[in-house]
């Protein structure tokens, strides 16, 4: 086997809806264990996934359909996940209450982005592994 192996990738589609979380849950925490990643890992990368589905739900208006994809990858040491809905989000805040998902996103992962098109948006989440051989 090389040192290096290929981008391991998952995919997956959710009925956007709060309920699908505990999905989400379970299927990115069964490949990252399937891909060795270390329990700490796949616990801030569970909490930040989480996170962004939750925005995934709550946030788009009018969204085109009501579904979330959620794809995965690790390549080269390196964790991506992103979280993809199908409606525009709304310009300013519209509620008081909550308002934490992307300051927790942010300290648990090293990388967050948000790319909001007219046919969606994704919520990009990066994080370098620890080894497990170390």
């Amino acid at each position: 086997m090389p040192a290096q192996s290929p981008a391991v990738n998952v995919s997956f589609r959710l009925q956007a809806r709060p309920e699908s979380a505990v999905l989400l849950r379970h299927r990115l925490e069964a490949w990252l264990e399937q891909q060795d990643v270390q329990e700490r890992d796949r616990f801030d990368v569970l909490l930040a996934a989480s996170e962004a589905f939750a925005n995934a739900v709550e946030h788009p208006q009018l969204p085109a359909a009501a579904i979330v994809d959620v794809e995965a990858k690790i390549q080269d040491g390196a964790l991506e996940v992103a979280i993809h809905d199908y409606g525009s989000w709304r310009d300013g805040r519209e509620r008081e209450e909550g308002g934490l998902g992307f300051p927790i996103m942010r300290s648990v992962m090293q990388g967050v982005e948000v790319d909001s098109e007219s046919e969606g948006s994704t919520i990009t989440l990066r994080r370098r592994l620890r080894s497990s051989s170390g």
